[in-house]
């Protein structure tokens, strides 16, 4: 048996072409991007001490270099991430599709507002012309654009067979023909990572200025009853995204309920008549607490908008659902698997 390990660990091969490409190309924008935060980061600090620019609203101010840090904090694990490619780290394999699928969505979701949403024109300022328009669409479309391409392209690549069987035995250096320990299907993982991420939503409720509103099946909630709404809501996505990650038979069960709750509950609401009201106000309300200037681009000027960007959202929710029926079979046949070995 040792002789037979030894052998297997000796006989490792180097990572394939792709996966180097691929790990290469996550170094390099993983460096980028850490590069491009570290001197906004650096150019929002040093504008505040010397005010250079006016003073930003607490709120803005907190979120940006809140936000500004959690995007270091990515292109960081971004960087390890190709590493461990080239390393051949299974971990390193499930992150690169994590990160391919919330690519693929962030195109998939992002190119067809840019393409389509018309822009109102700016109060007391004179029209872009229709050339400059169009080459912001097309602008924003390539930077949407990018990310979908890239997402697609590691999602195929690192799903094919002959790849995952460079990982799989790095992963172990044990002989291929042992049992391997079943595990949450990639895209539930990539699923549950997202409910355990919501959970930092919760930093950020101290710091707003503004009422959030809550629809819940039409009636519009505010106060302390819509912050434990979000509170509550928060916290059972992240239990969810954990029990799914542990292979938790009832996790599976909570989340299907879940995603069927807030579908219908969202559902409902936008269709009350007094939702569009709500949601006007609302935008009102924080372009003014953020004391931004009336622009073609303020949330105000694009509610008219929204509308058919939730049904986007609700399309996007049943996609999640269709995919959390498609892979319970396997999911549960995988938690049988555990709790027998256990």
């Amino acid at each position: 048996m040792i002789y037979t390990i030894q052998m297997v660990n000796s006989s490792k091969t180097p990572a394939s072409a792709s996966v180097i490409v691929a790990g290469v190309f996550a170094i390099l924008a993983g460096l980028i991007t850490f590069l491009i935060m570290s001197l906004s980061l650096f150019g929002l600090l040093l504008s505040s001490a010397q005010g250079a620019t006016p003073e930003l609203p607490a709120f803005v101010r907190t979120a940006t270099l809140g936000f500004l840090g959690f995007l270091l904090c990515l292109a960081a694990f971004g960087i390890a991430t190709g590493i461990g490619l080239i390393l051949l780290k299974n971990w390193a394999r499930i992150s690169v599709l994590i990160w391919g699928g919330f690519s693929v969505l962030f195109g998939v979701v992002g190119i067809p507002i840019i393409l389509f949403i018309s822009f109102p024109p700016t109060p007391g300022a004179p029209s872009l012309p229709a050339t400059s328009l169009q080459m912001i669409r097309l602008f924003l479309a390539f930077m949407y654009g990018l990310p979908l391409i890239v997402g697609l392209w590691w999602l195929i690549l690192f799903n094919r067979k002959s790849v995952k069987v460079q990982f799989k035995g790095s992963s172990t250096g044990l002989d291929p023909s042992v049992p391997q320990k079943p595990r949450c299907p990639v895209p539930v993982s990539v699923l549950a990572w997202f409910y355990v991420s919501s959970i930092l939503n919760l930093l950020f409720l101290p710091f707003l200025s503004f009422r959030v509103p809550v629809f819940l099946f039409g009636r519009v909630l505010s106060g302390r009853v819509a912050l434990t709404v979000l509170i509550l809501g928060c916290l059972a996505f992240f239990v969810s995204g954990v029990g799914l990650l542990k292979l938790k038979p009832w996790s599976y069960s909570l989340t299907i309920g879940l995603q069927v709750f807030w579908l219908a509950s969202t559902a409902v609401s936008v269709l009350s008549p007094n939702y569009s009201a709500v949601m006007d106000s609302f935008l009102k309300e924080m372009q003014a607490s953020f004391h931004l200037p009336e622009t073609q681009f303020s949330p105000a000027n694009l509610a008219r908008h929204y509308g058919w960007t939730v049904a986007l959202g609700l399309l996007f929710a049943g996609a999640i659902l269709g995919l959390l029926v498609y892979y319970r079979a396997r999911f549960l046949e995988a938690a049988s698997a555990v709790n027998s070995a256990s």
